[in-house]
């Protein structure tokens, strides 16, 4: 499995360094770091992202171990909430709605991931996206998609092809 080799076709790679692997649609490439963190306005160390300027979508994943205690207790759909008031917080300043919760199995996930789709308007520009969140054993992944409205039919289509391959390897 191949965990380099950004091109134009990435193929399969390993998110994480450890577990989390999905195919990647030709045209993602991967986003540097500061600037991934310059577009979720937030700075965080365990944060991965690919874009695609053509299609005017990210798709971004942050991960969390903690103990096996709080990972047990606390569930997916929590989190999702988390974050959830999280954006509230986050983009008040961008016109932020949630439109729904929604599950979503994921291969390897260690119970059904919990999702919330959202939108937002940031300089002029209308935005969709989701947040998935799901754990394997005592990680907690968070994985989030952005799109601009006006190209969200091609973009779901590509984003939907990296659900589709998304697994948790044990």
């Amino acid at each position: 499995m191949a965990s380099s080799g950004w091109g134009r076709d990435m193929g399969t790679v390993l998110i994480d360094n450890e577990w989390l692997a999905a195919e990647l649609p030709e045209g993602l490439e991967r986003m540097p770091h500061d600037e991934l963190e310059s577009f979720m306005r937030f700075k965080y160390d365990l944060m991965w992202g690919v874009c695609d300027s053509a299609r005017h979508m990210l798709v971004c994943v942050t991960w969390r171990d903690s103990n096996k205690l709080i990972t047990k207790l606390v569930s997916e759909k929590f989190f999702v909430k988390q974050v959830n008031e999280a954006f509230f917080k986050r983009y008040r300043d961008r016109d932020y709605h949630p439109s729904g919760f929604f599950t979503h199995s994921v291969a390897g996930a260690s119970g059904e991931a919990q999702g919330l789709r959202f939108s937002y308007v940031a300089d002029g520009v209308a935005w969709e996206g989701e947040v998935l969140v799901f754990k394997r054993g005592i990680r907690c992944y968070t994985l989030c998609f952005y799109t601009q409205s006006g190209s969200a039919a091609e973009s779901r289509a590509a984003y939907e092809a990296i659900l589709a391959s998304l697994e948790v390897r044990q």
